[in-house]
Order: C-alpha cells, then sequence, then structure tokens
C-alpha cells in the first residue's frame, strides 16, 4: 500500500508541488492583502474628515471580504486544473448553474447590487445615524447583503439591502441643529431676532461648545402664523454628531434669555369666567390651545 502511495507520488509529484506553491502563494497573497487593507484602515484614523475615514473603513471592509472570497475560487480552479479536471466544461456548468440561480435568487443579486451601489456612493457608512425601510439607528456594520443598525432601545435590526429604497441619514457630512420657536403675536418679532442671535453667538464662543459648532447661527427669520404663535426659524451648523448636544444647550439658554427679556412663549391654558343669571352665578370655562395669560372675572369685576 505504501509503494502504491510511492507510485502516485513518483507519477504526479510534479502536479501536487504546483497544487502547494498555488496553495502557499494563496495564502501569502490574502496574507499580504489583508495586512495592506488592514494598514490602511488604521491609517484612517489620522483623517481629520470623520465621515471620510469612516466611508473607507467601510469601503476596505467589503473590498476584504471580495479579495478572500475572489482568491479562494481561483485556487479551487487551479487546484482542479493541477488535478488534471478540465476546468472549462465546470466553467460553463458553473455559468448555467449561476444563470438558474440568478433567477432564483432574484433578491439575493439585488441585495447586492444595491448595497455595493450604497456604499460606492457613500450614502451610508459606519457609525451613520440613519433611518432606513421604517427603521432608524446607528450603523453597526456593513456587508455586502445588509445593513445593521441598532436602535436607541438597543435592539438591532437586520435589513436586506433590497429593501432599502430610501436612506435618511441624519450625521453625513454637514450637521445642522435646526430650531422652530413659537413667540406670542404680541412681541417685537425683530427684537425675538436679536435674542436669538445673541444666545447663539455666546453659545459658539463658549469654551466648551466651540469645538462642536461649525459656523454661525442662521435666522431664517418669521417662518409661519400659527394658531396662537409666530414661529421663528432658524439652525446652527454643528460638526459631525454634534448637533444634539448643540439643540439642549442652545433651548435651556434660550428659555433663559427670553424670560431675562420678558419674551413670552404661548403654552396651553383655560380661561374661566363668570357671569350673573337670575341672582346666581353662572360659571364659563372654555379652553384656548395657546393663551398669553389667565383672565379671571369675578362678578364685582362688570
Amino acid at each position: 500500500m505504501d509503494f502504491s502511495f510511492f507510485n502516485i507520488f513518483t507519477d504526479h509529484y510534479q502536479s501536487i508541488i504546483n497544487i502547494f506553491v498555488v496553495v502557499i502563494l494563496g495564502f501569502v497573497g490574502w496574507k499580504t492583502i489583508s495586512i495592506l487593507i488592514k494598514k490602511r484602515l488604521n491609517s484612517t484614523q489620522e483623517i481629520k474628515d470623520e465621515a471620510q475615514g469612516q466611508r473607507i473603513n467601510t469601503l476596505f471592509g467589503i473590498l476584504k471580504n471580495f479579495v478572500s472570497v475572489t482568491i479562494l475560487i481561483v485556487i479551487l480552479m487551479l487546484v482542479l486544473s493541477e488535478l488534471g479536471i478540465e476546468i472549462g466544461p465546470l466553467l460553463a456548468a458553473a455559468g448555467v448553474v449561476g444563470l438558474a440561480v440568478g433567477f432564483g435568487a432574484q433578491t439575493l443579486v439585488k441585495d447586492i447590487i444595491t448595497g455595493l451601489f450604497v456604499v460606492l456612493e457613500g450614502q451610508v457608512t459606519l457609525g451613520d445615524i440613519v433611518e432606513v425601510a421604517g427603521h432608524s439607528g446607528t450603523i453597526e456594520a456593513i456587508t455586502i447583503r445588509t445593513i445593521r443598525l441598532r436602535d436607541v432601545q438597543g435592539h438591532l435590526h437586520v435589513i436586506p439591502f433590497s429593501e432599502v429604497t430610501t436612506v435618511k441619514n441624519i450625521t453625513q457630512d454637514q450637521d445642522y441643529h435646526t430650531f422652530e420657536i413659537g413667540v406670542s403675536y404680541n412681541e417685537d418679532i425683530d427684537h425675538v431676532i436679536e435674542t436669538l442671535e445673541k444666545v447663539g453667538k455666546d453659545l459658539q464662543k463658549d469654551k466648551n461648545f466651540k469645538t462642536k459648532i461649525n459656523g454661525a447661527i442662521q435666522v431664517f427669520g418669521l417662518d409661519k402664523f400659527d394658531d396662537s404663535a409666530i414661529i421663528i426659524k432658524g439652525r446652527i451648523p454643528t460638526f459631525h454628531k454634534q448637533q444634539w448636544a448643540v439643540r439642549r444647550e442652545f433651548n435651556r439658554r434660550v428659555k433663559i434669555a427670553f424670560d431675562k427679556n420678558g419674551i413670552e412663549i404661548p403654552f396651553p391654558q383655560t380661561t374661566i369666567s363668570y357671569e350673573k343669571k337670575k341672582g346666581n352665578l353662572k360659571k364659563k370655562r372654555s379652553k384656548r390651545k395657546f393663551s398669553a395669560e389667565i383672565n379671571t372675572f369675578t362678578p364685582d369685576d362688570n
């Protein structure tokens, strides 16, 4: 039996050596590419543009998977060729099978193609906060077929790219805190706008927030007339993912500034009035959605 094995080795030693060399070269090639990709990923930490760095991380992660599968297929084809198996008919058969699988797995193919375009176009990257397919959350992983979101409750959503028809990206590139503030119809609009602009400028000068704000406050002016308030609209440019911290501090300072300047923010109230009828007091109660103050009347007021 050992003699038979020796005969097989001597008869096919060249093919065995070739297979060994192919496997070694494939492994070395895969390790080299993996190291280069890992080195490139580490270098993205030095990129000042966080969004660009995350996009590169996403692309290289997918590229690594694609290269690994490609190298594996090439090694398999070469090994089969060295074993004397004709790979031409295999490739033809694989083409036919691939076509049949393509018809039967259209969703899978759509996932891959859609995912490729979404990533290449930079619509989403790792760490982005997005809303897709009715779910919102932070992107934790992107594969060639799926996108994984972690919502604020901690739930993980795995969404195939075929279900991604539109992408609402909240954190990509330039971020803004957009505000709509309602004030009483009795207020001086110019004074309100000046107050908001001052709050925005003071916030931008604050040492704790000047690194979060990426430009001067933009107060657009009177945006619309609401039922019982006039709406002032504007926005503050912020750096990546800093809009929530800026929003909370801006709202706090606006409330303080409005109180200091006597600017009224309407809120729901109930108005109560009294009238005499046949010697008895009849109380009337009416509700107004927004009111500046509570007016209470007594019989002596008439």
